[in-house]
């Protein structure tokens, strides 16, 4: 089975389908939740590896994130709108256009 895993290019099924079948059944968890458990750690696996390329062919100079954010300067901020507009919620409560 790993050779099909590998040719179908599915390594987290591949390094956690027999831990993840024992624990299942030890915990008399469904087939189902079994798969479910397998599809969703590959496609995670795929989007941290895509966003991971994309970062890494952006060739940024130097990479941060909102927690490095400096929050003394400039010396008049509003941090708790800022960190407001840091959770997007302003996009979910877009107006629709008629």
């Amino acid at each position: 089975m790993d050779a099909q895993l590998r040719r179908l290019h599915l390594p987290y099924i591949q390094g956690h389908y027999q831990a993840l079948a024992t624990k299942a059944a030890e915990q008399q968890r469904s087939h189902l939740d079994y798969l479910e458990q397998l599809v969703e750690g590959d496609a995670t696996m795929l989007e941290n590896r895509s966003i991971e390329r994309r970062i890494r062919n952006a060739r940024f100079p130097v990479l941060k994130s909102l927690d490095d954010f400096q929050w003394s300067w400039p010396k008049k901020i509003n941090r708790p709108q800022i960190q407001n507009l840091f959770r997007l919620a302003f996009i979910a409560t877009r107006p629709t256009s008629s």
